[in-house]
């Protein structure tokens, strides 16, 4: 598969285990005596991408956190075989989930997705259009315990601390997201952190923590915007956030020496997988599949609006239930790609 990230060896299921040998390496420094522990293994999910640029979001979530823990990636690209039929959270840390499946109802992927954090105890990270992934079923929003179906239109949007938390210690309490989705709470039940203000005059939780019994999930709806990603407060956000659900944050916020930033780090993603053929959609494949997606609604959506007997709140949940039976992206992208 071609590699998206230069200089990082495109990895096989098992993680690419170069980084480590050269911090083994620097471990002959000054610095071990400090650092006696090796860097968290964190898998990072991700999607090709139509309404997100998922190949920057690998890069900055990465990055960003990696500023601030002693943290290496592995990215894994829309690999659904093995999200559904292996152990692929053996041997990290933590799992990141940063995908967008709308439209996917497959009960034994969000099965053994699940299972990694309930049953094999590895700690978890949902990020935005997580929440909006496999949306049409009942089985995925409980593991994280927010459900969404929809959200506001992109703008700034003004967060709220809802309690003190060690996850939040970085975060002013005037935070503004310059430019994301506000995504509307259907159900909640968890552990909220950050709220914002709805148009529809309801509070709704952006941020929050869940248990799967001892092990910990932590959910986060902002993460639409390039501009989000590079927010330092949100890369602050997410870095205390990795460190609390693997038990590296102290009550005051305070982090493990032992995982600690490290200066002489080298690429903060060590290996990249995804199966043959698949890759980030480019900017052109992703207006084609967004087109396709939205022109095989239009005759729902126009029906919604011409239907005299519909209005106002029933014309918009109208609307709401043509977009909720929108194909997923993935059955068009091979027809993208294909295209001059």
């Amino acid at each position: 598969n071609k590699n998206p990230y230069s200089g990082v060896a495109v990895s096989t299921r098992k993680p690419s285990t170069s980084l480590y040998l050269l911090l083994a390496t620097c471990l002959c420094s000054i610095s071990a005596a400090v650092r006696a522990e090796p860097p968290l293994r964190a898998l990072l999910l991700t999607s090709p991408g139509v309404y997100h640029n998922y190949q920057y979001q690998a890069r900055a979530i990465s990055e960003g956190i990696a500023r601030h823990v002693n943290v290496v990636f592995d990215v894994s690209l829309a690999e659904l075989e093995r999200w559904k039929s292996s152990d692929f959270a053996e041997g990290y840390d933590v799992i990141v989930y940063n995908i967008c499946m709308a439209g996917n109802e497959d009960a034994e992927m969000i099965a053994n997705m699940r299972r990694q954090t309930e049953d094999l105890e590895v700690p978890a990270m949902v990020i935005h259009c997580t929440m909006h992934s496999f949306r049409n079923t009942d089985f995925w929003w409980p593991f994280y315990g927010l459900q969404s179906k929809s959200h506001e239109a992109l703008g700034p949007m003004n967060l709220t601390i809802g309690k003190e938390h060690p996850v939040l210690t970085d975060i002013p309490g005037n935070w503004t997201v310059g430019k994301d989705e506000l995504y509307i709470n259907l159900q909640f039940h968890a552990e909220a952190l950050l709220t914002a203000p709805g148009k529809d005059g309801r509070t709704h939780v952006t941020t929050w923590l869940q248990q799967q019994g001892q092990t910990t999930v932590f959910g986060t709806t902002l993460g639409h915007s390039n501009e989000t990603m590079q927010d330092p407060v949100f890369q602050r956000l997410l870095s205390k956030a990795l460190l609390y659900v693997t038990g590296n944050l102290d009550d005051d916020g305070t982090i493990n020496p032992a995982f600690a930033a490290d200066p002489s780090r080298g690429d903060a993603i060590s290996g990249f997988s995804a199966p043959p053929g698949v890759g980030y959609f480019s900017e052109s494949e992703a207006k084609c599949v967004m087109a396709k997606a939205h022109r095989s609604i239009a005759p729902c959506y126009v029906g919604c609006i011409a239907n005299p007997l519909i209005w106002g709140e029933d014309a918009d949940a109208c609307k709401e239930e043509c977009v909720a039976q929108m194909p997923a992206p993935e059955q068009f992208s091979s027809e993208c790609r294909s295209e001059p």
